[in-house]
């Protein structure tokens, strides 16, 4: 059995529209393969009236109803720790995959029985590739990540960034350090082994840092291009401040895990120089939101590390 779990929070019709492209994708997997598929939705106390329009219109779908929003890592934790298939599926609300998406992951993972974790190619609404899967994040790559340097193009043809920037790394498999959290396909004994998502990330970071769990434990994780999915990026975020922001904030908690003492104290450096650095590029480039949105960065980061100390 496969397990989808789709975490929803104020997208009404966004999710429909993601569950309406599912049920297709769902009935060529069922029709394919034998295997019965079990959806499963935790709405993050939406008030836009979510729920009830998914459980009009998805009666065979199992809506959990959170009184709060508890985030994305602790609903999806929510939602694998109900399901039933020896395959789970984390799909994002705004990923909208193809009818023929779930029979190619299976045959995917037929193929490679040494993954145990997957990532499909994400696209744009326009169907352009998306950036989808990376490496972990150490001093050097934050510093070339806040320097624009990673996106020079010799250097994001080979540098292990965080993010991979060079698309013509999109377009073969490739076993990789994390894939996007909007499509995470896995097997059940690696949430079991890990412990899922780490639930102090409230957004933005959380698979990356669950992966890094999942590889310590000796599982492997790969990109693959073999299927595909458009992943709108972003419909319940409001404020690109506040992504970028939470983005920095989720490296500052993942070296105070993974990291010695000494990196801990240099990478709020980092992160607010940065900020201050790429809001002077975007602003001379004239985008007013981009620059603002990383100058707010270094002050939420200032104001994280050093006022909340004193």
């Amino acid at each position: 059995m496969l397990s989808v779990i789709v975490v929803s929070y104020n997208t009404r019709e966004v999710t429909l529209e993601c569950l309406k492209r599912l049920s297709r994708a769902i009935e060529d997997f069922e029709d394919k393969t034998g295997s019965p598929v079990e959806t499963i939705v935790i709405d993050n106390a939406s008030t836009d009236g979510s729920a009830a329009a998914i459980k009009k219109r998805y009666p065979k779908v199992k809506v959990l109803i959170n009184k709060k929003n508890t985030g994305f890592a602790a609903a999806n934790n929510q939602g694998m720790a109900i399901a039933r298939g020896e395959w789970l599926l984390l799909l994002n609300s705004d990923a909208f995959v193809f009818p023929d998406t779930l029979v190619k992951m299976v045959e995917f993972t037929d193929t490679n029985p040494e993954c145990d974790v997957a990532g499909c190619q994400l696209l744009n609404q326009d169907l352009t590739l998306q950036q989808s899967w990376g490496y972990f994040p150490t001093l050097s790559r934050i510093i070339l990540f806040m320097s624009f340097i990673d996106n020079f193009p010799v250097i994001r043809k080979y540098f292990r960034a965080i993010h991979v920037r060079d698309f013509s790394r999109y377009t073969k498999t490739t076993e990789a350090d994390w894939v996007m959290g909007a499509f995470v396909w896995l097997k059940r004994t690696v949430r079991e082994k890990t412990g899922g998502l780490d639930e102090k990330y409230f957004m933005y970071g959380e698979e990356t840092e669950w992966m890094y769990r999942i590889k310590k434990a000796g599982f492997k994780v790969f990109f693959t291009p073999a299927a595909k999915c458009v992943h709108l990026k972003g419909a319940s975020i409001k404020s690109m401040a506040k992504a970028f922001a939470g983005e920095a904030k989720g490296y500052i908690y993942w070296f105070s895990k993974h990291n010695p003492r000494w990196q801990q104290i240099i990478l709020p450096w980092i992160l607010i120089f940065g900020g201050i650095y790429k809001s002077i590029a975007w602003r001379v480039l004239d985008n007013k939101e981009w620059a603002g949105a990383n100058f707010a960065l270094s002050g939420e980061i200032w104001r994280a590390t050093f006022e909340k100390s004193r």
